[in-house]
């Protein structure tokens, strides 16, 4: 009975211990890191440019009220497009505004670039692109034969540069770098390919 018990309570352990690396930790849905808005920057913009105006518009207050001294400029500018007519370069500047217009709303729709991966088995943690490469060369750094890796992660494809300090078998290489590799890629939700560049080192042994 007792070692029932000890048992019984053992899974229930492991099992409580691998429902909470896995749950969320609130009860909110929890969004993947992802870079600033594309609109980020357009948006100080104008928002600077709206400052501007109610400076503008402060001024002018302060000029109706007869503590400043001059004429209104918002009124001044309403005047100057009542009076204003139709020239032609007009077109032109009317097909750039309302480029811009709708350059400024697909900024304002676009998704966020995502800026990390889901690790596998983990619902709450991610790593970097960067991270991923940096984990890659160290792996395949421990190789015999290897002087030098480098790795670069891209969208679907993690790229493997191998600096060879003798000749080597190439297809052996190949296989030992993309097993290290994929056991490193195997810990990352996300569907990576490997792809091994291998180089020989030809200037020799440096201190």
């Amino acid at each position: 009975m007792t070692t029932t018990a000890k048992t019984t309570t053992a899974k229930t352990t492991t099992a409580k211990t691998t429902t909470a690396k896995t749950a969320d930790t609130h009860h909110a849905k929890v969004f993947t890191p992802a870079a600033n808005p594309a609109a980020a920057v357009a948006g100080v913009l104008i928002g600077v440019a709206l400052f501007g105006l109610a400076a503008v518009a402060i001024r002018d207050l302060l000029v109706e009220l007869g503590w400043l001294s001059g004429d209104e400029w918002s009124r001044t500018a309403a005047d100057w497009m009542v009076g204003i007519r139709w020239w032609d370069w007009m077109w032109p500047a009317a097909i750039a505004f309302i480029i811009v217009g709708v350059g400024l709303l697909w900024l304002a729709v676009r998704p966020r670039r995502r800026t990390h991966l889901s690790l596998s088995g983990y619902e709450v943690m991610w790593t970097r692109r960067g991270d991923i490469a940096r984990r890659c060369s160290a792996a395949v750094s421990t190789l015999s034969g290897v002087r030098h890796a480098s790795t670069v992660v891209g969208r679907r494809t993690v790229t493997v540069s191998v600096t060879t300090r003798e000749p080597v078998d190439r297809a052996s290489v190949d296989a030992e770098v993309e097993r290290v590799v994929g056991g490193v890629l195997s810990a990352i939700e996300a569907p990576l390919r490997a792809r091994v560049k291998i180089v020989r080192d030809r200037s020799g042994d440096r201190s």
